[in-house]
C-alpha cells in the first residue's frame, strides 16, 4: 500500500511512507525539529477537548495556567498545505523474496466530507475481501455468488487473497482493490481490480445492496 501511495500521489507528502523515509530520519537534527515546532505549535493551531464529568471553570483554569505562555499565532508559514492531486500511473516493482504477485489498483475517491462517503463505505464491504481458504472450499458453482468480485476469483484459483480498501481523508481519498496470489494470474489480478468497480456501475443486484449494508450495520453496532 506504500507504493500505492507513492505512485498516486507522487512527491506530495501523503506519497511518503507512513513511518517516514530511513534516509530522512537520520538526516534530523535539533534545528529541524524547533523549527516544525515553531511553524505548527500555537495557539489557533491547537483544540483542547474535555471529555467526560468535567467542570467547564476548571478546564479553562486550567488550560489559561498551562498554556498562556503559547504564542496565539506563528510568525512563520506553513509548509505542506497544498491538496494532494491524484496521479493516474502504473509502477511496477521487483522483488525476488516475494514469492507471489501483489497487485493494487486504486481509483481516486471521495474525501470523508464528501456527500458519496457513506455510499463508498456500502460499496467496498459489498466487494469485501476474500481469502480462499475460507470462500471458495465450499462452493460449487461460482457464479452462483451474490459478489461479484468473489464470483470472479473464484476462477482462478491460485490467486488467494483479495481485499477491497477506501482510505477517505478530510480534501482526498483512494479506493480499489489489493490482491495476492500467483504470478502467473497477474494479468488477470489487474484486470479484475479494473472490471469489478465497471461491473458495478453498470449493474448491482439489491441483494448485495443489502449484505453490504447489513456489514456495516453490523460493524457500527459492534463498536
Amino acid at each position: 500500500m506504500e507504493n500505492v501511495y507513492f505512485n498516486v500521489y507522487k512527491d506530495h507528502m501523503m506519497g511518503q511512507p507512513i513511518l517516514g523515509d530511513i534516509d530522512n530520519i537520520r538526516q534530523i537534527n535539533r534545528e529541524m525539529v524547533t523549527d516544525f515546532h515553531k511553524r505548527n505549535y500555537f495557539g489557533e493551531n491547537i483544540v483542547i477537548v474535555g471529555a467526560g464529568a468535567v467542570n467547564h471553570q476548571q478546564l479553562v483554569d486550567l488550560v489559561e495556567k498551562h498554556f498562556s505562555s503559547m504564542q496565539r499565532t506563528s510568525n512563520l508559514p506553513m509548509h505542506n498545505l497544498n491538496k494532494a492531486v491524484f496521479n493516474p500511473g502504473l509502477l511496477m516493482i521487483r522483488d525476488d523474496e516475494m514469492a507471489n504477485s501483489s497487485i493494487g489498483v486504486f481509483y481516486d475517491a471521495p474525501s470523508w466530507k464528501h456527500e458519496d462517503f457513506y455510499a463508498f463505505l456500502v460499496l467496498q464491504r459489498m466487494i469485501g475481501s476474500y481469502e480462499i481458504n475460507q470462500n471458495s472450499g465450499h462452493l460449487n458453482d461460482t457464479q452462483k455468488q451474490y459478489n461479484a468480485m468473489h464470483a470472479l476469483l473464484g476462477e482462478l484459483p491460485d490467486v488467494t487473497r483479495a481485499e477491497c480498501l477506501y482510505s477517505p481523508y478530510s480534501d482526498c481519498g483512494i479506493f480499489g482493490n489489493w490482491l495476492f496470489g500467483n504470478e502467473i494470474f497477474t494479468r488477470q489480478m489487474n484486470w479484475l481490480g479494473v472490471a469489478c468497480p465497471t461491473f458495478y456501475s453498470d449493474y448491482v443486484s439489491e441483494v448485495e445492496v443489502v449484505r453490504g449494508r447489513n456489514v456495516l450495520w453490523n460493524e457500527l453496532m459492534s463498536i
